[in-house]
């Protein structure tokens, strides 16, 4: 979607919503006061004892034994309105504007990928973590895009439809079905294995709207080498050798100096995906929060089975996987191509990036090709209209500490191939599609809540007002299931 296309019409009924979310929600201290994941939606179950087949469970029969929270929830599930995700969504990894890039030139500005601004925090901005989002209709992966429209994108009451434009223009399709993945699966023949973890009895179930952010660790790896490279001046070492990782010439005073484990290295790359996506689920909670739904932070599950890493399993997402040799293959990792045309992997060797020259070339280009934000040519931030004034940028753009030198492509380059070789990719101790932290969002079962929490005055302390009213205020004329 570019900042140029028409947006869609916004009924007054959604405009007077969206102003509620911005204009009348608690403020952030509020919110933090009484921030609680509640698991508990409309139409879940817990430790019942009684056996269902859900939807979400590919059609096998599910049981938790019975237990002191024994719960059935009587009121049928009610899914999220448009409205309802697109809020959500913008809140995890919306657009809002142009970042500010203020990094000193000599402190690698350089190796901001790209200045466009959105709601998550993002290692050198790579904006690398992609948020899918999982509902009855299937799934879908939300794309906002780079482009933006002004320095602030939501700058008062005019933009606020810019929410659902987005959210109804900027999602790719990926499956018409819910991911076959749920608390029952496990291989064959076991019994007491729970792959998407022991605490997710209700993760996908039907009414949900699961929101998981797949990271392209590739692509903060890659940029994080270059950025290494020219401003750090450490080189990749081979743990199995302490040698360098095909960068020999290059080791000398002003250039690479001081070795680094490519374990540690591949580690670093992966805690700066995390913090992203960790970033991403707590503003889904804080949104939740404000408008009162339920939201369930979700970890502990095979993330490896839910990419489709194990199609015997489970189909999970569909994405592609690199069939590794095991004695080339150091930590036994699942090593995720992507999605072709929708979620390519930075990674080689795979069909968009078959070479090492190939994935290096494609990064530096997100810096410099024609169109990008130290581009000469089509200079994105010069038609965007900042973060920078005109003298500024243009003082940016000469200055030799905003390049790459030629020096640094080809060591780079040389590094990957060098693992490409020995380890048969790059990366090549991590996988390099990443999906381990989540949310899912639900309508809150109140009755749960009324049946086993303490009270603070004449409802659980759990229970706050946007929770109370959240079906008067968001769903007018609809009767509140939890009889509110």
């Amino acid at each position: 979607m570019t900042s140029t296309e028409p947006r869609s019409a916004v009924t007054s009924g959604e405009q007077e919503a969206l102003g509620r979310a911005f204009d009348q929600t608690p403020a952030v201290f509020r919110l933090l006061s009484t921030l609680r994941t509640r698991r508990m939606g409309l139409g879940y179950w817990s430790e019942t004892g009684r056996e269902e087949t859900p939807a979400y469970a590919g059609g096998r029969p599910v049981v938790q034994e019975e237990g002191p929270l024994s719960y059935a929830s009587e009121a049928p599930a009610v899914r999220l309105t448009e409205l309802e995700e697109a809020l959500i969504a913008w809140a995890a990894a919306g657009p809002n504007g142009i970042a500010a890039a203020d990094v000193p030139l000599h402190g690698d500005l350089s190796s901001l990928t790209n200045w466009s601004g959105r709601t998550a925090p993002s290692s050198s901005n790579g904006q690398g973590v992609h948020l899918f989002i999982v509902n009855d209709d299937g799934v879908h992966l939300y794309k906002p895009g780079l482009e933006r429209s002004a320095p602030l994108e939501i700058d008062g009451p005019e933009d606020y439809g810019k929410l659902l434009d987005w959210y109804r223009k900027s999602r790719v399709r990926v499956m018409d079905r819910r991911p076959d993945v749920g608390w029952s699966t496990a291989p064959p023949g076991t019994h007491n294995v729970r792959t998407m973890g022991a605490l997710q009895y209700n993760l996908n179930r039907q009414g949900s709207t699961w929101f998981l952010p797949v990271g392209d660790v590739g692509l903060e790896w890659v940029n994080l080498l270059l950025s290494s490279y020219q401003f750090s001046g450490f080189y990749l070492q081979d743990p199995e050798t302490d040698k360098p990782c095909g960068v020999d010439e290059w080791i000398k005073p002003g250039f690479l100096e001081v070795g680094f484990p490519i374990p540690t290295f591949d580690e670093l790359a992966l805690m700066l995906h995390a913090s992203e996506a960790a970033c991403m689920v707590q503003n889904i909670r804080l949104a939740a929060e404000a408008i009162g739904l339920g939201a369930w932070p979700i970890g502990g599950y095979s993330d490896d089975l839910l990419l489709g890493a194990y199609p015997e399993v489970a189909r999970g997402l569909g994405f592609g996987h690199l069939e590794r040799q095991p004695a080339r293959n150091p930590s036994r990792t699942a090593t995720c191509t992507g999605l072709p045309g929708i979620f390519d992997a930075t990674m080689t060797p795979n069909k968009k990036f078959p070479t090492a020259a190939s994935l290096v070339e494609y990064v530096a280009n997100l810096r410099y090709g024609s169109g990008a934000q130290l581009s000469p040519e089509d200079n994105w931030a010069a038609r965007s209209g900042g973060p920078f004034n005109e003298e500024t940028l243009q003082r940016i753009l000469e200055h030799p500490r905003a390049h790459i030198p030629d020096w640094v492509i080809e060591a780079a380059t040389a590094t990957v191939k060098y693992l490409v070789e020995k380890y048969g990719c790059a990366p090549a101790y991590i996988n390099p599609v990443r999906a381990k932290f989540s949310a899912q969002v639900h309508h809150v079962d109140l009755g749960f809540y009324r049946k086993f929490y303490a009270l603070k005055g004449s409802e659980p302390y759990l229970v706050t007002p946007q929770l109370h009213d959240h079906f008067r205020d968001w769903h007018p004329g609809t009767p509140d299931p939890s009889g509110a």
